[in-house]
C-alpha cells in the first residue's frame, strides 16, 4: 500500500512539476521574444494548452520513471547519472518535436525545424527544465523516498513523537575480513554490499536511517500502512542478493560477506538537527536496544533477532515461525528482554 501510495505522489509531483513548466515557458514566449512569439491566442487556450501539455508530459515522466529504465552495468557518480539522465529527456523530447513538425509537412521541413532557431529555443528550454527534473528525483533518491519533502516543508523542524521499527544489519567477522583486505578492497566490497540493498529496500518500503562504517540502520514508520513481515522479509530478501552474488564475492575479494541483525520498536523523538550536514535524528532508547539485540547474534549463532515488542506486529500466519532464543538483561537495561529469532519460510 505505501509503496503504491509514493508511486502516486511521483506521478502528481512530476504532472504538477510538468504543468508548471509548461506555464512557465508559455508565459515567456507570450511575453514576446520576438519573431519567436507563438500565434495570437485568447487567454483560456493558451491555459488549456499548457495543462494538456504539461499534464500529459507529467504522467508520462510519472508512470514511468526513468530511474526505472537505465540500468547502468556498474554504479556511477551523481553528476553522471544526472547528465545522462538529462540526455536521454532532451533525445525524447527532439523526437517529440520531429514527429509533431513532420505531421502534414515533409521529412526535411521537420529536420530543418528541430534544428532551426525556434526549435532550439524549445528544446533549450526544455533541456534546463529535464535538467531540473532529473536533479530534484536523484536528490530525492540519495535522501530516500519522501524524505527531501520533509526536508523542505520542515516537517522535523520541532520534534516529533513516532513509533517506529529499527534494524541494526551489520557484517559478521568484519574486522577478520577487513584485515584479510587492503582497505580500498574493503571499502569497495561494503559498497557492492549495500548497492544490493536498494531493490529490497524499494520493495519494503524501508527507509535508510545511517550508515555508520559497515553498518547499517533501517527503520519503518509504524502506521496503517504499516506490515511487521516487511521488516524481517526485507532481511532475508537482501541476504538471499548477497548470496547470489556469492561467486562474484569469492572472485573479485576471495571472501564471501554474510550479514546479521537485530530489530526492536517503539517511540522515539524525531528532530531535524544541525544547521551544516543537517539530519534528520531519532532519539530514544528503542535505537540503543536494537542495537545490543543485533550485537548477540554472534553469541547465540542467530541471522536475525527480534525482541518480544516487534512480536506483537507479526501477522499470525508467520508466527509458527517464530523461535525463542534466550531472555536476558541487555546492558544499561533493569529488565530482561525476550529474544526472538524468525526463520526464513
Amino acid at each position: 500500500m505505501l509503496n503504491n501510495r509514493l508511486k502516486i505522489l511521483l506521478v502528481l509531483f512530476s504532472i504538477f512539476y510538468w504543468v508548471l513548466t509548461a506555464f512557465y515557458f508559455i508565459t515567456l514566449r507570450y511575453a514576446g521574444l520576438g519573431e519567436y512569439a507563438p500565434p495570437n491566442l485568447r487567454y483560456e487556450e493558451v491555459v488549456v494548452y499548457g495543462l494538456v501539455v504539461g499534464f500529459s508530459i507529467g504522467l508520462l515522466f510519472g508512470l514511468f520513471p526513468l530511474s526505472n529504465m537505465l540500468r547502468f552495468k556498474k554504479r556511477r557518480s551523481f553528476l553522471a547519472v544526472v547528465l545522462i539522465g538529462t540526455l536521454c529527456y532532451v533525445l525524447f523530447f527532439m523526437i517529440v518535436i520531429f514527429c509533431t513538425s513532420l505531421y502534414g509537412n515533409t521529412f526535411q521541413f521537420a529536420i530543418e525545424y528541430v534544428f532551426s532557431a525556434n526549435g532550439l529555443i524549445v528544446l533549450f528550454h526544455l533541456s534546463i527544465s529535464s535538467l531540473l527534473y532529473h536533479f530534484i528525483l536523484q536528490i530525492n533518491r540519495k535522501f530516500g523516498p519522501g524524505i527531501l519533502l520533509k526536508y523542505t516543508f520542515g516537517r522535523y523542524f520541532t520534534p516529533k513523537v513516532e513509533e517506529r521499527v529499527f534494524m541494526f544489519l551489520d557484517l559478521k567477522s568484519s574486522t577478520t575480513l577487513a584485515e584479510a583486505l587492503e582497505h580500498v578492497s574493503y571499502s569497495r566490497m561494503v559498497q557492492d554490499c549495500y548497492a544490493e540493498l536498494t531493490a529490497p529496500l524499494i520493495h519494503y518500503k524501508a527507509q535508510v536511517y545511517q550508515y555508520v562504517g559497515d553498518e547499517v540502520v533501517v527503520s519503518w514508520k509504524i502506521s496503517q500502512y504499516f506490515s511487521a513481515s516487511s521488516c524481517y522479509e526485507f532481511f532475508y530478501a537482501f541476504r538471499k542478493r548477497i548470496e547470489a552474488k556469492k561467486e562474484y564475492f569469492f572472485h573479485t575479494y576471495g571472501v564471501y560477506p554474510q550479514f546479521k541483525a537485530g530489530v526492536h520498536c517503539g517511540k522515539v523523538t524525531v528532530a531535524e538537527v544541525g544547521e551544516i550536514k543537517t539530519e534528520i535524528a531519532y532519539h530514544g532508547d528503542v535505537i540503543n536496544t536494537a542495537s545490543r539485540i543485533q550485537s548477540l547474534c554472534n553469541s547465540f549463532q542467530k541471522e536475525l533477532l527480534v525482541s518480544e515488542s516487534f512480536l506483537v506486529h507479526i501477522p499470525n500466519k508467520d508466527r509458527e515461525r517464530v523461535n525463542f532464543v534466550v531472555d536476558t538483561a541487555l546492558k544499561g537495561k533493569e529488565t530482561t528482554t525476550k529474544i526472538f529469532t524468525i526463520t526464513n519460510t
